[in-house]
């Protein structure tokens, strides 16, 4: 097992996301740790989004540790599901919808929009997570109800996002389109501030 040092604590890594994440463990709890190069116009941008993100109200994993010496960020691990994926097996609760519109809220105070996509979200113990951990200049094109709200309830948009994210969905789920623009309007004008 491979062992990072960050801050000078040894963690052992786990499992491999990709070539720049990586779930690890310390002290038998497990973290997400992901490489940066602080130097780099990306890694000051990630930086800067994840610091921003944890003071803006935003439910997202907690940033626990920064070691740009070593060039290493260690947040929380959520070991939930993918937003995209609960919703390819069962419609979302109306919780699932609060917690979206508070995050929406919170972000658009803190003059910033968020990836709404479902497959950046996660689902865990009745809370929802924001993953990915950049976000844009507030852009209201680019918000929840403009741009991404129908990959959040059962429309023709949500079955070629799933398509293209290789995950299924019965489309015997789509409501008619009036239905579904009517739970669209109530869940936002409830739920969306």
């Amino acid at each position: 097992m491979d062992i990072i040092r960050i801050k000078h604590k040894d963690f052992a890594k786990e499992k491999g996301i990709n070539n720049h994440s990586f779930i690890c463990s310390f002290k038998e709890k497990h973290y997400f740790v992901r490489k940066f190069d602080y130097k780099k116009d990306e890694g000051k941008e990630l930086l800067y989004c994840l610091k921003q993100l944890k003071l803006s109200g935003v439910k997202s994993p907690k940033l626990f540790w920064i070691d740009k010496k070593a060039g290493y960020i260690v947040t929380e691990f959520i070991d939930g599901e993918l937003a995209s994926n609960y919703f390819s097996k069962q419609d979302f609760e109306e919780w699932a919808y609060e917690k979206l519109f508070i995050s929406a809220s919170n972000a658009k105070m803190n003059k910033m929009t968020l990836d709404y996509s479902p497959d950046k979200w996660m689902i865990k113990d009745g809370e929802l997570y924001y993953i990915y951990p950049i976000y844009i200049k507030y852009q209201k094109e680019k918000d929840l109800v403009e741009k991404y709200i129908r990959l959040w309830f059962n429309t023709k948009e949500t079955v070629s996002f799933m398509k293209e994210n290789g995950l299924s969905f019965d489309s015997g789920r789509i409501k008619n389109e009036y239905e579904v623009n009517k739970q669209i309007v109530l869940m936002t004008c409830k739920y969306y501030r």
